[in-house]
């Protein structure tokens, strides 16, 4: 094949790929990254994915998630893994070992055994902050959103003020299609947070799935201030403009 038709069909294929790309993700929510907050007591915790970073490029600092989630991974067989589950086997009434082996299994990505701890967890200290946001983390990244969002609801009665949180639990009704719920977590953040970005872009990404022109103008005029080099939110911009 000629150099010049070579090229084109790849010019081609490139473009076809970056425009699926900047449509995925301007449709779907944008979660945390791991540095959204700081580091739970005992160690870090990666914030829960959105539907969209399930089968692509993972926040930094996110443990891998390949094979599916839920799947476990050999991490969760870990000397570490198995090590954190003996200390918190042995000591039942210890809710820092059973808080430490949930965090330990969510990290290697096996949520049922990371549930399982924290459910533990929350049975000793039952309004636990830190402990009911591990549960929805990993009903969350389970996929389990409907579970996700009580634990969420339960955490923010607790500490009312966390907007990372708050963009959680919207973010569990926009992977649900509740997208008018969604939006009024968001708004609930950025009433915390006037400056959240996360909560900004979640509000145009949802308003974008539902044609809300309004509420879309007001987010990407938002974004333009706060993240004006962010590609995304020229990609925002340009999803905006196609609304009738």
């Amino acid at each position: 094949m000629p150099k010049n038709l070579l090229f084109c069909a790849l010019g081609l294929v490139l473009g076809f790929i970056v425009g699926f790309l900047i449509t995925n993700a301007i449709t779907k929510p944008v979660p945390l990254s791991a540095q959204a907050r700081p580091a739970a007591p005992g160690g870090g915790q990666a914030r829960p994915l959105g539907p969209d970073q399930m089968g692509g490029e993972l926040p930094q600092g996110h443990p891998d998630i390949s094979g599916g989630p839920g799947a476990g991974s050999a991490a969760s067989t870990s000397a570490e893994a198995q090590g954190a589950m003996e200390k918190a086997d042995r000591a039942p009434k210890d809710f820092q070992a059973q808080m430490e082996a949930a965090r330990v299994f969510y990290e290697a990505r096996d949520y049922d055994k990371a549930a399982l701890y924290a459910d533990r967890a929350l049975k000793l200290k039952g309004n636990d902050f830190d402990a009911l946001v591990l549960s929805g983390n990993a009903k969350y990244d389970a996929q389990d959103y409907a579970a996700a969002q009580t634990f969420y609801e339960r955490a923010l009665a607790v500490k009312s003020d966390s907007p990372d949180v708050r963009t959680d639990l919207g973010n569990t009704f926009f992977n649900r299609g509740d997208y008018d719920r969604a939006v009024a977590e968001y708004r609930k953040s950025v009433q915390i947070d006037p400056n959240h970005v996360n909560s900004w872009r979640n509000i145009a990404a949802a308003s974008l799935q539902k044609g809300d022109k309004a509420t879309a103008t007001e987010a990407v005029e938002r974004l333009s201030r706060l993240a004006p080099q962010n590609p995304e939110t020229e990609a925002f911009r340009r999803k905006l403009a196609e609304l009738p």
